[in-house]
């Protein structure tokens, strides 16, 4: 018992307390992943869309000088400058004027390493940034002009990431040349090149200021899906690369294998540079930090939650089994007959829910020495109520005294007349009410003893009401009932609901048998009740009441209240019968009423 006491306990204390807890932790760490995963593909979108519009300003440096010096004017100037080998004062200032364009953006940007400007002449002639009028077979940095001219059709800005080294002490500088093609607007042609060297490193430092979590990715493709930029220093395996490139233009969000995890991607396509795409990849393990610290919080509450309720349940259980012992020692000594244990008192600081379970078990066995004395007092004062309700009838002497009157009319006027039938049947009524004070009586001899009541009041009444039986004799012959149930029904109809109407009425007792009970409806068509009248009568009935209504008459209609009511009947009919059942009434007022009632076998 001890064990199973012990899990049962354990049950009904942990499970409210860990259920809670277990669904509250698995609902806070889904919502939080999504959320995290919700919010991180908006922030990388976000992100994308600012690398964008940063590139916008590096081109926007070289769109610029393409728009300054691609006009006529300055491209036939500039041509003049770089097929000569000598300038004029003229060209002098034009060639100061054109070292400011190229020098103020390569000085005022950080990431810009230098400007050329080359328009085609026979002396490979060329401005760059910080040096002015230069040429190729002179200046350290001479194959850009090659690798351009290698290009078919240069339209738009060409990139082609390269290094470039100033001195031969130093280290290669590895840089990033945007190439501006300078057309002709007779030809249509290339007839020049605006080129911008960045430095590539400052870019790559430049995308990790945008990175938000650590290991993060950040990567710029140009049209053939090479990488550009990236942020990261450690080589992208080929398979990534790979995918990256294969990727449609329309996918914004996909997932990818890169150092044995998981990375969240999302992709943009540039607005500005066809093909171009900047891509992010965030490590998913990243995303789910969250979700696996509430994960473990949930298990370290649970565990924690567990082992508390363990000892609390344990603790609970023997201090419970403790009482269980008292209570049983109690019973058993009870039952063999033995004086009751002690209990200890409760003092101040000890177990009162204890004590008093205790208590009420003790009260609980004493009051069983007194239960077969109280079940017999109960049978009595029921007996004593139904004698003393049914004694509320005439006494002897109006028998005796009725039938002397029955001989004196009879006497008067020589023979028999009305008066003699209304005596003879109401002494007939007071033999039947006086004989025999059991209660329970045959259904038939209640019937005949009820219809010398209906005589009588048809003879006072004369036609203003019609008495209609409908029964089985055969059927309701074994069975019994209590006496005078069916004489207050009827008075009850007769008196405030055929008397009341202005016409004349009929009032219809009907006796049905079912399975184990007999149905007794009287009805009426008189007057009726309004429904507040109703709920009033029903209640007072219940209450085992009697009711003014239903109960009070003039003193020539049934001897006053001394008449048994319908409370009364109701009353006998639950002390007979031990049933919860009594008196069901309906009526509608203009209509009539009904009074129902069942008889057990």
């Amino acid at each position: 018992m001890r064990k199973r006491f012990f899990v049962k306990n354990m049950l009904l204390f942990l499970i409210p307390l860990l259920i809670p807890t277990i669904v509250l932790g698995t609902l806070s760490i889904v919502i939080t992943k999504q959320n995290r995963e919700g919010e991180t593909a908006r922030d990388n979108l976000q992100l994308v869309h600012q690398i964008d519009r940063n590139m916008e300003l590096v081109f926007q440096d070289i769109e610029t000088l393409g728009i300054s010096m691609g006009t006529p004017e300055v491209l036939y100037q500039l041509e003049e400058i770089l097929r000569t080998q000598y300038v004029t004062f003229d060209n002098q200032r034009l060639l100061g004027m054109m070292r400011n364009l190229i020098d103020s953006p390569a000085n005022a940007k950080p990431f810009i390493q230098s400007i050329y400007v080359h328009v085609n002449n026979p002396y490979n002639q060329f401005l760059a940034s910080g040096t002015g009028l230069s040429t190729l077979d002179r200046y350290p940095d001479s194959d850009w002009l090659e690798r351009f001219r290698a290009r078919e059709n240069p339209v738009g800005i060409l990139l082609e990431q390269r290094q470039i080294q100033r001195y031969s002490f130093e280290d290669p500088i590895a840089v990033t040349t945007l190439y501006k093609p300078l057309t002709s607007l007779l030809t249509g042609g290339a007839i020049g090149v605006i080129a911008v060297n960045i430095y590539t490193d400052y870019l790559d430092r430049w995308l990790q200021s945008f990175a938000s979590m650590d290991g993060q990715h950040l990567i710029i493709l140009d049209e053939a899906g090479g990488i550009l930029f990236r942020n990261q220093t450690s080589i992208l395996p080929d398979s990534v690369q790979e995918k990256l490139s294969s990727l449609s233009p329309d996918t914004r969000s996909f997932d990818v294998e890169l150092d044995k995890q998981t990375f969240a991607g999302t992709q943009l396509m540039s607005g500005m540079h066809d093909g171009w795409r900047y891509i992010s990849l965030v490590p998913k393990d990243e995303l789910n930090r969250i979700s696996f610290r509430l994960s473990q919080s949930t298990v370290y509450v649970v565990a924690l939650s567990f082992l508390l309720g363990l000892a609390l349940t344990y603790l609970l259980t023997r201090r419970s089994l403790r009482h269980i012992h008292r209570m049983i020692s109690i019973i058993k000594s009870a039952e063999k007959g033995l004086p009751l244990p002690e209990i200890p008192s409760a003092g101040k600081g000890e177990d009162e829910y204890g004590y008093i379970i205790q208590t009420m078990t003790r009260n609980f066995i004493q009051s069983n020495y007194l239960g077969v004395q109280l079940s017999e007092k109960k049978f009595r004062l029921q007996a004593a109520e139904l004698l003393a309700l049914q004694s509320q009838i005439n006494p002897h002497f109006l028998f005796n005294t009725l039938e002397t009157l029955n001989w004196k009319a009879m006497a008067l006027t020589g023979r028999p007349n009305e008066v003699n039938d209304m005596l003879e049947h109401l002494s007939e009524l007071l033999r039947y009410t006086l004989d025999k004070p059991g209660r329970i009586v045959p259904l038939m001899k209640e019937i005949d003893y009820t219809k010398h009541y209906v005589a009588i009041q048809q003879i006072r009444y004369g036609d203003k009401f019609r008495c209609v039986w409908a029964y089985d004799p055969d059927d309701i012959q074994p069975y019994s009932t209590v006496k005078l149930v069916l004489q207050p029904l009827i008075e009850n109809s007769l008196y405030h609901g055929i008397k009341e109407m202005a016409g004349n009425g009929g009032i219809k007792i009907k006796l049905v048998r079912y399975s184990g009970w007999t149905a007794i409806s009287v009805i009426d068509n008189g007057v009726g009740m309004s429904k507040e009248r109703l709920k009033e009568v029903r209640r007072s009935v219940a209450m085992h009441l009697e009711d003014d209504y239903r109960n009070t008459g003039d003193a020539g209609d049934a001897g006053g209240a001394g008449h048994i009511g319908l409370a009364n009947t109701n009353r006998r009919i639950r002390l007979a019968y031990g049933t919860d059942e009594g008196l069901q009434i309906l009526s509608k007022q203009g209509l009539g009423t009904v009074v129902r009632l069942k008889i057990p076998d």
